[in-house]
């Protein structure tokens, strides 16, 4: 996440951010994106889908001279990640499993499945929006369609 914050502040530095109203900036590039760093989001929606400040989120707390790891939600922060693992796994015991008798089999074998009686076929068919066929140009009238130089109908 750290990569990914260090390539967002160099895209960042290309914007030109325009302070609009209190939290909210505008950032400027090849299309104007509108920032609200008070409910952190942005008008490129990728603020609220990954929760991590997009590019141009970057560049308006940036411009806001603010600290950047303030705006990233807890869950990327390390310290949240070794909260996961404070408390203890216990390992499950299998003495009741060893009574049943699916586990002494050990595997699970495919369904039977009779194989179709007849040649097996060549050709797929095709769905609805498949069956149009190519156009080719006969070599005797030179007119596109559906025929050749043997099945042409046209007056020499």
């Amino acid at each position: 996440m750290e990569g990914r914050l260090k390539e967002g502040m160099q895209k960042a530095c290309r914007f030109n951010v325009h302070y609009s109203h209190t939290n909210i900036y505008e950032v400027r590039s090849k299309y104007s994106y509108v920032v609200d760093l008070g409910t952190l989001s942005c008008s490129c929606k990728k603020w609220e889908i990954n929760y991590f400040p997009c590019c141009h989120g970057l560049a308006a707390i940036q411009a806001a001279s603010l600290d950047v790891y303030a705006f990233i939600d807890k869950h990327f922060h390390v310290d949240y990640c070794q909260k996961c693992y404070d408390f203890p796994i216990y390992p499950i015991s299998n003495v009741d499993m060893a009574s049943s008798k699916s586990a002494s089999s050990g595997f699970i074998l495919p369904p039977n499945a009779k194989r179709p009686p007849g040649r097996p076929r060549l050709k797929r068919f095709k769905s609805r929006g498949e069956c149009e066929k190519k156009l080719i140009r006969c070599s005797r009238c030179g007119k596109m369609g559906q025929h050749n130089k043997k099945t042409c109908t046209e007056p020499i």
